[in-house]
């Protein structure tokens, strides 16, 4: 029963290797959920949220057809890169579409007056983990907190939880009923210069701590998972995200991601 019970967290380990890799908080799906709320990106709008509006954020820029382009090394699955592009604006939101060499996906987000939160677990890195015939696709259940506010102040400090279920596709084409819970603890660390591919910023930098914790209903055996990392991530005012690295832990299996800006385009 102790080689079953090894050899089942393994697999799972290959799902959630990823999941903390800081590309900061939503579910992905195949598909974009139906929109709710009022679409700004009719003729009438321009598609630019007001300054005085929810959807500003200094160090997100949520403008229609918004996009940046990754490079993720370190992980277990070799280097990989991916476009985020702002696509859908609504008056309570946005959506993010994450594309990939053979996936796309796509995130909502929710603007608030306190900042902007990701409404669903995972992000980029998730669908690499996809395209290597291994998937884990959650539904979120409770969101807490936020996930950038939009004021940030000298050593600042928020978090943002969530609570979650879904179904992991195991090897075998077995599936495993699965729940549980992200969280993230974040630190304003105050200016930083800092140089990755696409340029050379006066970045603001954030130490973050995340951890998931899964429980997995797998043949009857109930695994509990615990998965945990913790590093840096810099944005840039009216850029956002540029850079982050993450040392993150699995049982003995430390690894260390980095995720770069390449280049981006903010209409």
């Amino acid at each position: 029963m102790q080689s079953r019970k090894i050899n089942i967290t393994f697999g799972l380990a290959g799902i959630l290797i990823l999941l903390l890799a800081c590309n900061f908080g939503a579910a992905s799906e195949e598909t974009s959920p139906a929109s709710s709320g009022e679409d700004l990106t009719t003729a009438e709008q321009p598609g630019i949220p007001a300054a005085d509006g929810p959807c500003h954020n200094e160090l997100y820029p949520v403008i229609q057809s918004a996009s940046w382009t990754y490079s993720n090394s370190g992980g277990p699955f070799g280097a990989f890169t991916y476009t985020d592009t702002i696509t859908q604006i609504r008056a309570d939101g946005f959506t993010l579409t994450s594309q990939f060499p053979d996936l796309v996906r796509t995130q909502e987000w929710a603007c608030e007056s306190e900042g902007l939160k990701a409404l669903q677990f995972g992000g980029g890195p998730t669908a690499n983990i996809s395209t290597q015939g291994v998937n884990a696709d959650f539904k979120t259940l409770e969101v807490n907190g936020i996930s950038l506010p939009r004021t940030i102040t000298p050593a600042m400090q928020w978090q943002y939880t969530l609570k979650m279920e879904g179904v992991a596709a195991m090897p075998g084409n077995q599936n495993a009923l699965s729940e549980g819970t992200f969280s993230s603890a974040m630190q304003e660390l105050g200016r930083e210069t800092i140089s990755v591919p696409a340029g050379t910023f006066e970045a603001i930098k954030f130490h973050f701590n995340n951890t998931v914790k899964i429980t997995t209903d797998f043949q009857g055996l109930q695994v509990p998972i615990e998965f945990s990392g913790n590093g840096f991530v810099w944005y840039v005012p009216g850029i956002g995200h540029v850079k982050s690295i993450e040392n993150s832990s699995f049982g003995d299996e430390p690894s260390t991601y980095t995720t770069e800006l390449q280049s981006y385009n903010i209409p």
